[in-house]
């Protein structure tokens, strides 16, 4: 299905009663010149009076953050609170903003912190009659600006283009989205610094990189789970090959982030490919389904749909999920494997995280050292318990000792060694037989 959103119609309205409240637009040319009089009377104490007084009376919002301009937040004038322009020194954004015939409307301003040495301040400026901004701007203690960054945009006109961000303790991502054919959203990662300066570091467009993308997004909608609360890089979807109808996706959502850490809840579901409509769903909390990255990074989640038959008419189909340590010294890759099947309208977990691959190691990060690593492959038995086949596991682990040696040359030890596993059905799930 081309799924195509309509955005409510209320900006006849909003801009209707802004147009009564809030008529009083920045200071013409003379105005601007009479002030700029006053202020350098007294000086730069005053300006920067004037900046902290305004940084000191805004409300502060934690992170992580939604930003968006939305013409329909500005309805009351209790929705509006006033900005002083000169002391934010809002005409670096607006060089016109001065001009007789500028048209631009202050609508709220409020603080997050990335971090304590500088201040970071979100203001909202409706331009014209028919676009909103959303602006980032990082100030130092003296109230210069140390850089800025559109993160939210809003407009009534028929190009139905929008800007929306995340903010969160390591950055922002931001979706610029637009309406033609399909919604297509550009996904932009920014980095804020220690310095306060704000670097994109990745640009992507998601109907490129998502095999899936229409049917992703009519999943995402359907689930009420917003594209900015979701690891885009870690979506995955795949045809179900026990039926050419059918697209398997899985929706890593957002609970908890911050500088290299995240957790995710996980959503897994069966979708219709032309429609994207949900025939069957499965739902993890990230306090159980061990999809977290701190350390131990999780790089990859994967789909495995090679022929798991529990039973002559029921197929499983895995998910993989892959993780990597970071240490040079302490090398760590794993990779765990879950099962699914489907239950009446819903999909039951039948197998959960079993580790099918698992690299260890701790060396001296020139030779001296010991090392592991284990690799399974699963397949079906003959014999069943609770109606599903037993399930064998093999495993291959290759163990090396390194030092080194009279002739000052590193040398390796290696040994082999394959061990077996069975797991049976117990009517909920496969547990390893004692």
């Amino acid at each position: 299905m081309i799924m195509r959103i309509v955005r409510p119609f209320v900006f006849g309205l909003a801009l209707a009663v802004l147009a009564q409240n809030y008529l009083s637009l920045p200071m013409n040319a003379q105005a601007a010149e009479a002030q700029d009089a006053v202020e350098n009377a007294s000086g730069d104490d005053a300006r920067l009076s004037a900046f902290q007084a305004e940084i000191t009376a805004m409300e502060v919002r934690e992170l992580p953050l939604i930003v968006e301009a939305n013409f329909g937040s500005f309805i009351d004038a209790d929705d509006v609170n006033p900005i002083n322009h000169r002391a934010l020194k809002i005409e670096t954004l607006y060089p016109d903003f001065y001009e007789s015939n500028s048209r631009y409307r202050a609508m709220a301003s409020y603080k997050v912190v990335f971090y304590p040495n500088f201040h970071s301040v979100l203001v909202t400026y409706i331009i014209g009659e028919h676009e909103m901004e959303t602006t980032l701007i990082n100030y130092d203690a003296n109230g210069n600006i140390l850089d800025h960054q559109l993160i939210a945009y809003d407009e009534t006109a028929d190009g139905q283009s929008q800007i929306r961000s995340r903010l969160t303790e390591n950055g922002i991502r931001a979706h610029r989205v637009s309406w033609d054919l399909i919604k297509e959203i550009d996904e932009q990662e920014f980095a804020v610094s220690f310095d306060g300066t704000i670097d994109k570091i990745s640009s992507r467009k998601l109907s490129d990189t998502l095999a899936d993308y229409t049917v992703v997004l009519s999943v995402l909608h359907e689930l009420g789970v917003d594209p900015l609360n979701v690891k885009t890089d870690l979506i995955a979807s795949k045809a179900n090959p026990e039926d050419p109808d059918e697209v398997i996706v899985v929706i890593p959502e957002i609970v908890e982030e911050g500088e290299q850490y995240f957790v995710l809840n996980c959503h897994i579901v069966l979708a219709d490919n032309r429609t994207g409509e949900m025939t069957h769903t499965y739902f993890e909390s990230g306090q159980t389904n061990q999809w977290v990255s701190d350390a131990i990074e999780l790089q990859e989640i994967s789909l495995d749909t090679a022929p798991y038959r529990m039973a002559p008419d029921i197929r499983a189909f895995g998910v993989r999920v892959r993780y990597s340590g970071m240490s040079r010294v302490n090398p760590y890759d794993s990779e765990t494997l879950s099962l699914f099947v489907k239950s009446g309208g819903k999909l039951d977990k039948v197998l959960d995280a079993f580790p099918m691959k698992e690299a260890t190691g701790r060396w001296d990060g020139d030779c001296t050292g010991e090392f592991s690593d284990t690799e399974s492959i699963l397949f079906m038995a003959d014999q069943k318990s609770n109606g599903f086949a037993n399930i064998k596991i093999k495993s291959h682990t290759v163990t090396s000792k390194n030092k080194v040696n009279a002739d000052a040359e590193c040398e390796a030890q290696e040994a082999k060694t394959l061990s077996l596993q069975e797991l049976r059905f117990n009517g909920i799930e496969y547990q390893p037989v004692d």
